[in-house]
């Protein structure tokens, strides 16, 4: 592979097993979890072509806000905003029905002119079967966000009000990429992703995974096809595999690896999203600059997402964090213009899905972050989170050059999106991390190096799994010594597993990690597999009961037996309901421990093992 194809001139990716080998800096024990041959994929020339005649019928439409604005697209837009240095700003909507969400887009934009202030634009979050063919979409239960009912739905969504709207959710990188991706275009959409996606969201019963590789790179493609007319594919990595890292040097080069194969293996923009996991503020600063310098084509940014991670049940402490990580990233906006919009997160989000009033009340609190950020932008140092940023940058370009190396000598044709896109897939973070990682080994530490800069979760969990054990009597006797438990996440949010899994592991169980996104399938054969005394579920995405009964369900089936424990938003979308509601209660009615408390979760095993 020449460098002119991958367009990095200071990188080489010929794969040197002597010097690896030497330096020992690539362990291959990889084990790959394939769900598909990867080699059977079309190649890339029959992929452009099929793409060039589809997009000869795809026309980009034109939203009240290019019509306002201009522009004929968000990224002309953005970079106008960019070069003036101003601060844009961002809110998502998650609401289950399209009357509900057009209702809200016209209060906010509404009440928000009426108060002198301004929102750039909307993202919408679809619901998960959305990312689903419609032929396929009545076997599954609907999750609590929006599902457009007809192509009319999908032409109205910039036609409400003059805030331009943003796709992200079960977009590209779903079972669905190339449709959602082309009536996107169509209804003027020209920011769409979310191809993080592609690695942790699955869609359970549909065993399509060589059909979804296809379709992600199609869609790509397609967006490729329109790249002169400013459309960007945006990724959160916070969503993707970015969440599950230990060391943040490690994804920045794993941001190179979505960058190369969506801007140089298939010819479209690119911008990276993140926030959701970052805590600490001068972090975002040091990340956002870090996110520019690997930007080659300066492509502009979708938005930088607010913390959630500190968000909990005392509001007060919520209105703190949102004007910490805000007026952080106003800051960075204004130093290091890169075209992300601003994204005040309610502080209701850790309850519910927010309200329209809620989502106002969240811009008119970062306004004045925005104003003051400038006061306190003169005194940051900014040669020291250069320096910091450059460290980064260095690091997690040897992170990328490593992974492909690797694949190289895996006989993965790392010129080829598709093969990439499902080598790391089938490879997986802790793996990525361990064998290709940056940081020094050292045994006894998660996946067996130290991280060169710790990510923002792997310091709270650390921190607040260290103030729970302190309250937990008699941990360090080892009650549940001999305990098999099996743990998992419904969805990519971690958080919550990763801290109990660390407390169960302390007070001496042996826990089964079978990640995230996890099917029920999966759990019950893992529990037989393992023999073990109780299941642990964290989960986000408002789909608590649903999954809850199609888990029992299976457990009958399966004649398994053994306490269950259900943590983290505990709500579903009920019928007649426009936002997801408390189900902790009918959890706890069909036996299942809800209590949602990792102080307690060690006396709640033993109690109920004895019985």
């Amino acid at each position: 592979m020449s460098k002119k194809l991958l367009g990095m001139s200071d990188l080489y990716y010929r794969y040197n097993k002597e010097s690896v080998e030497r330096k020992g800096e690539i362990r291959m024990d990889i084990k790959m979890k394939r769900r598909f041959d990867e080699k059977n994929l079309p190649d890339m020339k029959s992929i452009f072509s099929e793409v060039d005649t589809y997009a000869k019928d795809v026309t980009i439409g034109e939203t009240l806000f290019f019509k306002e604005k201009g522009v004929k697209s968000e990224g002309e837009y953005k970079r106008q905003m960019a070069a003036s240095h101003k601060v844009m700003k961002h809110s998502h909507i998650g609401w289950n029905s399209w009357q509900a969400t057009a209702e809200g887009f016209s209060k906010i934009y509404e009440e928000l002119k009426k108060a002198g202030t301004t929102i750039d634009r909307f993202g919408v979050a679809l619901d998960w079967v959305m990312g689903v063919p419609v032929e396929y979409r009545n076997r599954f239960q609907a999750g609590g966000s929006l599902i457009f009912q007809n192509e009319d739905e999908w032409k109205q969504l910039g036609q409400i009000v003059p805030v331009q709207p943003h796709l992200g959710d079960h977009m590209i990188g779903s079972l669905n990429s190339l449709e959602n991706t082309t009536l996107g275009l169509k209804a003027g959409v020209t920011t769409i992703g979310n191809i993080s996606h592609y690695y942790t969201y699955e869609y359970p019963g549909l065993d399509m995974e060589e059909y979804r590789t296809i379709d992600t790179m199609k869609a790509i493609a397609l967006m490729g096809k329109f790249r002169e007319q400013g459309t960007i594919i945006h990724s959160n990595l916070d969503d993707g595999f970015g969440a599950q890292f230990h060391d943040l040097a490690n994804m920045v080069g794993y941001a190179r690896l979505e960058r190369y194969i969506v801007e140089d293996l298939l010819g479209a923009g690119m911008c990276h999203c993140f926030g959701n996991l970052f805590s600490d503020p001068i972090l975002r600063i040091v990340f956002n600059c870090a996110m520019g310098k690997i930007n080659r084509y300066d492509t502009p940014g979708s938005m930088i997402y607010g913390n959630t991670i500190d968000y909990g049940y005392n509001i007060p402490r919520n209105y703190g964090a949102m004007a910490s990580f805000s007026m952080a990233d106003a800051i960075g906006q204004m130093h290091y213009p890169s075209g992300h919009a601003v994204c005040p997160i309610p502080v209701t989000e850790a309850t519910r899905v927010p309200s329209a009033e809620e989502i106002i009340e969240a811009h008119h609190t970062v306004d004045m972050m925005i104003e003051k950020a400038k006061h306190y932008g003169e005194f940051i140092d900014y040669a020291k989170v250069e320096a910091e940023t450059d460290i980064l940058v260095t690091c997690g370009n040897i992170f990328f050059e490593r992974v492909l190396n690797g694949l190289d000598s895996m006989h993965i044709d790392i010129t080829h999106a598709g093969q990439v896109l499902a080598a790391l897939k089938a490879i997986g973070v802790d793996q990525l991390e361990a064998n290709f990682g940056v940081g020094m080994k050292k045994e006894h530490v998660m996946r067996g190096r130290v991280p060169v800069r710790p990510t923002s979760i792997v310091q709270i969990i650390n921190l607040q799994q260290d103030e729970v054990m302190k309250k937990i009597d008699g941990l360090e006797k080892k009650p549940l010594d001999g305990v098999n438990i099996v743990i998992g996440a419904t969805d990519v949010h971690e958080f919550g597993k990763e801290l109990c899994k660390n407390i169960l592991a302390a007070a001496g169980a042996k826990v089964f990690d079978i990640g995230s996104t996890i099917s029920i399938d999966e759990l019950a054969d893992t529990i037989i597999e393992t023999e073990s005394q109780v299941a642990v579920v964290s989960t986000y995405n408002g789909m608590a009961l649903s999954f809850a009964r199609d888990m029992l369900k299976k457990f009958r089936e399966e004649k398994i037996q053994l306490p269950i424990i259900m943590g983290g938003r505990l709500n579903e979308t009920m019928e007649g309901e426009d936002l997801p509601v408390d189900v902790t209660d009918q959890l706890k009615l069909l036996g299942i421990n809800a209590d949602n408390c990792a102080e307690t979760m060690v006396s709640y095993i033993i109690e109920a093992i004895k019985e």
